[in-house]
């Protein structure tokens, strides 16, 4: 491509060939935002129609994209790898068995070193430290009881305000229907104790989150993979097929906002099918909504429960992948299993933290919690782009990647004949956060699939790390 920097070309023409040469040489990067037509008619002394003529020629080249009331920003460099396809195999009902490979992912996550790191969450300068610290300390000191007394139910103020801001994702909860856990692990784990028992079967997606298999085994309990959409989620034509047998499945649960590990979004109209469903088959729907919050769009999706008009499915979800991971503050929503689940409760954890869920609360009420998520989600919508764009640039032809509207991970496969525990095992001595495919599932067909996630602001050492980690992949080819 020409690029007109030289006399001679019309004055928008060497503007742009500027731009131009900036980024691609590099020193901007993909989702970086331009300089506005107002500061750039400032640096050039040039008016607002030769910049905007510049900014349409770099637009024409597709080196630029426009976004409405947001300004210019870089484009992708790359064109997007394609999706993976839904993987329409039926899994049958079995135990979990441990697996070694989970251990060593999960010690992972205490790597320093590691870009990205290996757990999906952002990264610490992209949550509120400092407006938490300051609350913390005055939370301290008006009410220092916290720190040695506790409530039974938790904070009612947490409670109070997940109840008000339910409707935003379309369900109207009381308080007093909310049950606050250890982190989301200690829900799903409440909510599977409360809706089935040991032996029973568990429908679950597939691929799905790797410590979902882990409470399932640790319950006793069997699981049949559902296949599951990298883009609109669980096939509900397959769970339709699995169900069939009333009975044969006790419970399903499913992360129909942004899954992990795909990132997948559910239509609407799916999930209106996926809870009557449920409600005809006579099966309990544990919904995880730990990543709506994270949506790319202009509006937050609505939960399964919105559909619900049983009472009968379990709403879980946690601040611990969007505020403060550290503090293990989760809740659920059990709906007719409330008594169930809160007697399980009682006998596992009793309760949690009164002062960091009393943090919490005030953060939520002084509207902190929406202006960061409003900050958070912009940051992930970028980052998304620029780890996409890197996967792009530097991993093997034949690789395919998730688009995800949301959440924070990317779903990779690689060539059929790329074993992704060898890639994380060679990735992980390298300092390379990734997650084998193998992990997200009971079954071998998704070894050759990676997870990514992109909580981190981009960095040259992420960039780097990203072409390393295509190396690793290319080198067993």
């Amino acid at each position: 491509m020409d690029t007109p920097v030289a006399a001679g070309y019309p004055l928008y023409h060497r503007v742009a060939g500027e731009l131009a040469q900036a980024i691609q040489g590099g020193s901007l990067r993909t989702g970086d935002r331009l300089p506005s037509v107002r500061r750039l008619c400032q640096q050039h002394g040039v008016s607002a129609s030769t910049i905007t003529l510049a900014y349409r020629w770099l637009e024409n080249q597709a080196l630029v994209e426009a976004r409405p009331k947001s300004g210019y920003f870089v484009a992708p460099r790359h064109q997007p790898l394609p999706e993976p396809e839904i993987d329409t195999r039926m899994g049958r009902p079995g135990f979990v068995t441990a697996d070694d490979l989970t251990r060593e992912f999960l010690y992972g996550n205490d790597d320093p070193l590691a870009a990205p790191s290996f757990c999906p969450m952002p990264a610490r300068s992209l949550l509120p430290e400092a407006k938490l610290r300051h609350l913390l300390a005055r939370m301290n000191r008006l009410h220092p009881e916290f720190a040695s007394r506790y409530k039974i139910t938790g904070s009612p103020a947490l409670r109070q305000e997940i109840a008000r801001r339910s409707v935003g994702a379309g369900v109207r909860l009381r308080p007093e229907e909310i049950i606050l856990t250890n982190g989301g692990t200690e829900a799903i784990f409440l909510a599977l104790r409360s809706a089935a028992r040991v032996g029973d079967t568990i429908a679950i997606e597939s691929p799905c989150y790797w410590m979902l298999l882990e409470i399932i085994r640790s319950l006793g309990m069997r699981s049949i993979e559902i296949p599951t959409h990298p883009r609109e989620g669980i096939s509900v034509e397959a769970l339709d097929l699995a169900t069939r047998v009333l009975g044969a499945v006790k419970a399903c649960v499913v992360i129909p906002n942004f899954n992990n590990p795909l990132g997948s979004l559910m239509p609407l109209e799916n999930k209106r099918r996926l809870v009557a469903l449920a409600a005809e088959r006579g099966f309990t729907l544990v919904e995880t909504d730990i990543y709506g919050e994270t949506y790319f769009g202009d509006e937050r999706p609505p939960v399964l429960k919105s559909f619900d008009t049983r009472d009968d499915v379990i709403l879980c979800s946690a601040f611990t992948k969007t505020v403060a991971p550290g503090y293990r503050v989760g809740w659920m929503a059990p709906g007719r299993h409330f008594k169930t689940a809160q007697s399980h409760k009682f006998h596992t954890s009793i309760t949690g933290g009164m002062l960091e869920q009393e943090v919490l609360a005030e953060f939520i009420r002084d509207g902190g919690y929406d202006h960061h998520m409003r900050k958070l989600r912009a940051s992930l919508k970028l980052q998304s782009q620029q780890m996409a764009d890197a996967v792009a640039r530097h991993f093997p032809a034949g690789c395919k990647l998730s688009r995800p509207q949301g959440g924070l991970m990317l779903w990779i496969e690689l060539p059929p004949q790329v074993d992704s525990r060898k890639v994380f095992e060679q990735a992980r001595h390298e300092h390379i956060g990734c997650a084998p495919g193998a992990t997200f599932s009971c079954s071998t067909r998704f070894d050759h699939f990676i997870r990514l996630h992109y909580g981190d602001p981009w960095s040259a050492k992420l960039d780097a790390h990203i072409r390393r980690l295509g190396e690793i992949v290319t080198s067993y080819l």
